[in-house]
């Protein structure tokens, strides 16, 4: 069984629905093709997903999320794991129906059974399992945090993700070319989502960087990324689609 995520919107490789969806139909079309059982989602991308973005901020958060210590801007991150989980134990016969799945997922979260595979894995492939007791481990000491403030008020309508995932490669948080080194330590805190009200100065963001004036380089850019609205954006769901 193969389930695919596969993403639509401005942060995404395909940012147009239409041709998200035309991929999706084709990357399951050649998995059934070679006897696989392959199913896609189409998922939003037109924010980042959770909280952080970064490397290791980005597992920061996953582990937080398998403690059962998950914030509200950290939702969207568990609820599409869960989502991307849930037909592989249906297909698999592990569970009856995706409801059913779905609740046996949270019960391993909330019972600590998920943490605990996670650390078996962390052991098994020789890293520290530590971290799955304090997860803070993976917060690199001494980086510098730089707000991103908002340049006007209203409601958060829209954000252009593929400019957040620029300026994270700029710190040097991902590749630019193949050669690059990455930096796992920094990265960015998403703190306001699409629909949340916002004033003039308000933080919507924080940059993590090694230098106070690469977060001062980019923190305009990434201001102007967000779009603020005098209305309530309509917000659209995490999961457009399903093939």
């Amino acid at each position: 069984m193969l389930v695919l995520d596969v993403k639509t919107g401005s942060g995404a490789f395909i940012p147009k629905y239409a041709d998200s969806l035309k991929l999706a139909h084709a990357l399951v079309e050649t998995g059934r093709t070679f006897g696989v059982k392959t199913q896609a989602l189409i998922t939003d991308m037109c924010q980042p997903l959770g909280k952080y973005v970064g490397n290791a901020l980005e597992v920061y958060e996953c582990i937080k999320i398998l403690r059962g210590e998950t914030e509200d801007s950290m939702r969207p991150t568990l609820d599409l794991s869960i989502d991307l989980a849930a037909p592989m134990l249906v297909q698999t016969k592990m569970a009856a129906s995706v409801e059913n799945a779905k609740f046996r997922i949270g019960k391993a979260i909330e019972s600590g059974e998920a943490l605990e595979r996670f650390r078996k894995n962390i052991e098994l492939q020789g890293g520290d399992p530590a971290i799955c007791d304090k997860p803070e481990m993976l917060l690199t000491k001494g980086l510098k945090q730089v707000p991103v403030i908002a340049l006007t008020g209203g409601y958060v309508s829209d954000v252009d993700t593929l400019v957040v995932g620029n300026a994270v490669c700029s710190l040097g948080g991902g590749r630019v070319k193949a050669e690059d080194g990455v930096d796992h330590a920094v990265g960015y805190a998403s703190t306001l989502k699409i629909g949340d009200r916002v004033h003039k100065g308000d933080e919507l963001g924080v940059i993590y960087c090694r230098k106070a004036n690469q977060g001062e380089a980019i923190s305009e850019s990434l201001a102007r990324a967000y779009r603020i609205s005098k209305d309530i954006p309509r917000t659209t769901n995490l999961i457009r689609a399903v093939v």
